[in-house]
């Protein structure tokens, strides 16, 4: 239960941080930041974030021909997987269905979210806030200088933010654990 309730301040935590990345001071114009809470009242969060980016890209003077479909490709991507997932694990879990998830009618149960939670661990929902924190920064520098600090930061951010998920693979509670005792031992990391 407490992997769970962790997993809804994630959620909590990630709308708060893109309160805050949208209404980054000199970004976007009050008419823009309309316009991206609107994609969320008419659709989802991940929709808001997708507007914020579309927005803040029309900002950008990139000049190569593909360096903008192709960061806009890698961040949508960042964003189905940081926020969509944990979004659909939360709203389960926020509606009491913490044991088995039903499909969006609640006539039966949607066995890909139900497996989802129950795999769900505190490793995974760190990684989360880790590669999230990460990501946030990529919106920021894109809103705040589209043309200087996001272009300069931009691939070691993303490639980062990528790896993450992939080094820590094969973390488990268990191998957590082991490295955080090793830690705390004398002479430790």
């Amino acid at each position: 239960m407490h992997t769970k309730a962790l997993a809804l301040v994630f959620c909590a935590w990630v709308e708060a941080n893109f309160s805050k990345t949208i209404h980054t001071p000199k970004g976007f114009s009050l008419i823009e930041i309309a316009q991206i809470k609107a994609s969320i009242r008419v659709g989802s969060v991940v929709d808001g974030w997708e507007k914020c980016i579309q927005l803040a890209f029309l900002k950008s003077a990139a000049t190569k021909s593909n360096f903008t479909p192709n960061v806009k490709q890698r961040l949508k991507k960042c964003v189905t997987s940081l926020v969509a997932d944990p979004s659909l694990i939360r709203n389960k879990v926020a509606h009491g269905q913490w044991i088995e998830a039903l499909n969006r009618d609640n006539t039966k149960i949607n066995a890909d979210l139900t497996v989802s939670i129950h795999s769900l661990d505190v490793v995974k929902v760190e990684m989360w806030f880790d590669c999230q924190k990460i990501l946030c920064e990529i919106v920021e520098l894109l809103i705040e200088s589209p043309n200087k600090a996001f272009m300069a930061s931009y691939w070691g951010m993303i490639e980062k933010v990528e790896q993450i998920p992939i080094d820590r693979a094969a973390w488990t509670i268990s191998s957590k654990r082991t490295r955080l005792k090793a830690k705390r031992k004398p002479g430790g990391n």
